[in-house]
């Protein structure tokens, strides 16, 4: 009876282990988040905000697959 509760552990430890293993592996790649407030209208801040998106893009972060604007 003892052999058998000890499998039994044993195996359920492993099932766990095995399980954690597997959804680290699936995560997607990690996602920025910028918060940004404005005390401007975002009329008057247009171009700016134009060369913001455009140097996050050139430096790789693209919103919607690695970076949420906020």
């Amino acid at each position: 009876m003892r052999r058998r509760a000890l499998a039994l552990v044993v195996g359920l430890a492993a099932t766990i282990l095995a399980a954690s293993l597997a959804a680290e592996a699936q995560q997607a790649g990690k996602v920025y988040r910028i918060g940004l407030l404005f005390s401007t209208p975002p009329a008057t801040g247009g171009h700016l905000w134009k060369a913001l998106l455009q140097g996050l893009r050139d430096l790789g972060y693209v919103e919607g697959r690695n970076l949420v604007i906020e």
